[in-house]
């Protein structure tokens, strides 16, 4: 196993050695050819330069606004934050109905140099949490690496900041497989340390065909000090854009948990496909996981659909959602939800929503639907 990981970082580090002299000189390269022939003189040429320059920063400029367009702070330090307030209504009897912070958070992140940044997100209701902490060098589009903590590369909606959800919570299944609330390994808010490379590649029509996430982790989780076993976990996304709009995705975790009473190495292996589809006001979205917790094998999937009958203000959506904690149990265990949710958007950054939950268990018949408010502020 050592050599295994010996050989893919040595790899890794020849991919990006050629990656960055192949990008650094191809356009100089081509330039010079140019002018040799006489098709263009020094001044064109250094025009062509500066101009290259200057749409290199304005992209770079766009990718680096925040929700609303704006920046707080300089390139080398941009601020903004996200705050969510909940109200929960359950209809089971003893169940107190409460309101609460569900999220606190301050995101710190800025450029080091044009091609280099960093980011750190913090959690601070409830307990103070560091969520993401990790720094990226960009060689190419194709070719990004990165370090630090963040979320691990599986499951479309747990990558999918919370900010950015159409519901207030998410499924079943992603809450179980990916790191979350209802994970053997406890809630890692998705995340976990290492290194990946990342990036998108084969550009047709304006747009790449493909993206994808190499990556290895700890597999302990995020906000530790080091990692609870001598294994590392290993994580394989990619996504497939075959026309405007449309993402198809699958993705692979393979690693070893310690967890279980008493706590011990096992298995904790996740498969998945997923896809989103977006057209005007519409969007449809669908997800399957499959995972492996030493002997139990779990899976479930969701599908839903939103749709913004005043554009950019009101928006519908409903999603059914079904799981199934040990599909290899002779019991019927798979508990199915179907979520209604209104969303009112104040402007880009500020959203009221409205969430009903009809949540049918299949070992107990207890009324135990939910209704959920939600006011957000994303600054």
């Amino acid at each position: 196993m050592k050599t295994f990981y010996t050989k893919t970082i040595l790899l890794l580090s020849l991919l990006i050695a050629i990656a960055v002299t192949a990008n650094a000189q191809q356009s100089e390269d081509l330039l010079n050819v140019l002018i040799k022939k006489n098709v263009i003189t020094q001044q064109e040429a250094d025009s062509i330069r500066s101009d290259q320059a200057v749409k290199a920063q304005k992209k770079l400029d766009d990718e680096k606004k925040n929700q609303h367009g704006i920046y707080i702070g300089s390139k080398a330090l941009q601020l903004s934050g996200l705050v969510q307030s909940e109200y929960v209504g359950n209809a089971q009897a003893g169940t107190n109905n409460s309101f609460s912070l569900h999220r606190a958070r301050l995101d710190v992140k800025g450029d080091i140099n044009s091609n280099w940044n960093y980011e750190v997100y913090t959690e601070f209701a409830a307990t103070t949490k560091l969520l993401d902490a990790y720094t990226t060098y960009k060689i190419a589009d194709f070719l990004k690496v990165s370090a630090g903590q963040y979320k691990i590369a599986f499951s479309l909606e747990s990558l999918i900041a919370d900010s950015q959800l159409e519901f207030i919570d998410r499924t079943q299944v992603v809450n179980a497989l990916s790191g979350r609330s209802t994970d053997v390994i406890g809630n890692q808010n998705g995340r976990d340390i290492g290194v990946w490379v990342s990036g998108n590649f084969a550009r047709v029509n304006n747009q790449n065909l493909f993206d994808y996430t190499l990556a290895i982790y700890n597999g302990a989780g995020y906000d530790v000090t080091a990692d609870n076993n001598n294994r590392k976990d290993i994580a394989a996304r990619l996504g497939i854009h075959p026309i405007q709009n449309l993402v198809i995705s699958g993705d692979i975790y393979r690693g070893l948990g310690n967890y279980g009473t008493p706590a011990k190495n096992q298995t904790r292996n996740r498969y998945g496909v997923d896809g989103r589809y977006t057209i005007g006001g519409l969007a449809l979205q669908a997800e399957y996981d499959y995972g492996t917790d030493g002997t139990i094998q779990r899976d479930g999937w969701y599908g839903q659909a939103s749709y913004f009958v005043l554009p950019k203000h009101l928006q519908l959506a409903a999603r059914y959602d079904t799981y199934d904690p040990n599909d290899a149990s002779t019991t019927k265990v798979r508990t199915n939800y179907y979520y209604y949710a209104v969303n009112y958007f104040f402007n880009n950054w500020t959203k009221l929503a409205v969430n009903y939950i009809d949540r049918h268990d299949a070992t107990t018949q207890v009324k135990n639907n939910l209704l959920e408010v939600q006011l957000q502020v994303a600054f």
